[in-house]
Formats: structure tokens, sequence, C-alpha cells
């Protein structure tokens, strides 16, 4: 299947590059999210985010996102997705909370196997800078991840692979590899997760994450 071979393709170059650089940072991320439910086969999730050490410049942020989700059939889905950042900058001279906002599309083909889940989604972005530093960029995302269904176990693992690659703007190429499980509890889903992202750019960092999550 073509699209197990770039699956696999994905994990080969981040093994490959993780020797490629020495300087890797650690950060976390956590999802707190509200899911509403209008009609059938149509999602909308509102969220907010903190990120430890995020995004290029390294650095803390807030994010608000409004995301709306279609399942146009049982194999196919689409997504749109707002977002506003508050970047927490308390480096240098010049310190001060910048904003952004980025819009998303996303595409994504779910493969049948039987017990276990197959899926490729794909997605452009574009970014515009309300303040602050950083320019306006646009990227391309390509995300496969394999869940593996274990019979009488609710904390099913998805390992993915997923390469994010700007297309103009301040050029920049990623590439993460990680894992993910999730399970109803607490009157919602808790979700937890951790994947290392490989950065191109020889200015640029890796990163060690960790996810936890929280969808009501």
């Amino acid at each position: 299947m073509k699209c197990k071979n770039i699956f696999i393709i994905g994990f080969v170059l981040a093994a490959f590059g993780v020797t490629a650089q020495t300087v890797t940072d650690n950060r976390a991320w956590t999802k707190l999210t509200y899911r509403i439910e209008p009609a059938k086969g149509l999602d909308v999730d509102i969220s907010g985010l903190y990120r430890s050490v995020g995004g290029d410049e390294g650095m803390d942020r807030w994010i608000t996102e409004l995301q709306v989700t279609k399942k146009q059939s049982k194999s196919l889905s689409y997504s749109t997705e707002f977002r506003h950042y508050a970047i927490f900058d308390d480096v240098g001279a010049t310190q001060g909370t910048n904003q952004r906002i980025r819009f998303r599309f996303n595409a994504t083909k779910d493969y049948d196997l039987g017990r276990d889940e197959f899926s490729m989604r794909y997605g452009i972005q574009h970014r515009t800078v309300l303040s602050g530093g950083g320019s306006d960029r646009s990227d391309l995302r390509i995300r496969g991840a394999y869940t593996k269904n274990f019979r009488d176990w609710k904390w099913d693992p998805t390992i993915y692979s997923e390469y994010l690659g700007s297309v103009n703007g301040n050029l920049s190429r990623r590439l993460r590899i990680g894992a993910e499980s999730s399970n109803k509890m607490l009157g919602g889903k808790v979700s937890f997760g951790y994947f290392y992202q490989h950065n191109f750019s020889l200015s640029s960092p890796h990163y060690h994450t960790m996810t936890v999550g929280y969808r009501l």
C-alpha cells in the first residue's frame, strides 16, 4: 500500500536525523476541549491549549482553537481549524505578548485493516503574524497513523509520523514521530502522548514533547 510506504519512510528518515544535531529541548503541551455535535457526522470542538517552549521561537504560548469536522463517509472526513496564538515573549529588551492567527484545512482518509486502523491526513495551513517577530507562512502537512486495537484493553495505542514543510515565508521543515492513546474516563475523554520532533534546519533545536488532553 502506497500510504504505508510513506509512513515507513517517515520513521526511517527520523531515525537517521536524530544523530544529525545534538541540541534537543523538552516541552509539554496541554489541551482542554469541549465538543458540540449539532448534527449527525458534524463535530464542533472549542479548545484551549497551553504549550511550553512552542514554535520556532521556543516560547510559551496560549492558544484558543475552533475546529469543525465533517464526516463525509465512513472512511473520509474534512476539517477546518482556526487558532489565535498569544505568545509570551520574555527574552531580550522588547518583551510582551505577541499575537498570531492560523487557518488550517485537513482531509483524512481511513483504511480498513480488520481490527486495527490506519489513516492518512493531508493538511494545508497558513499563519499570519499580528504583532511581534516572525513572518507570515504557509505549511503543508502529511500524517500517517496506525492504531493497534487490543482485545479487552481500553488504551489502544496509536503510532504516527508527520511531515511539516513550509512553502513560503520563513522556511521550515520538521518531522515528528510519536505515540498516543486515549480512553473515556472522568466524565470525558483523556489522552496522553509523546512525540519527537526533528528539525531539518541546523539553527533550530529538536524537541521531546509530552502531551496531555481532556475532552468533554
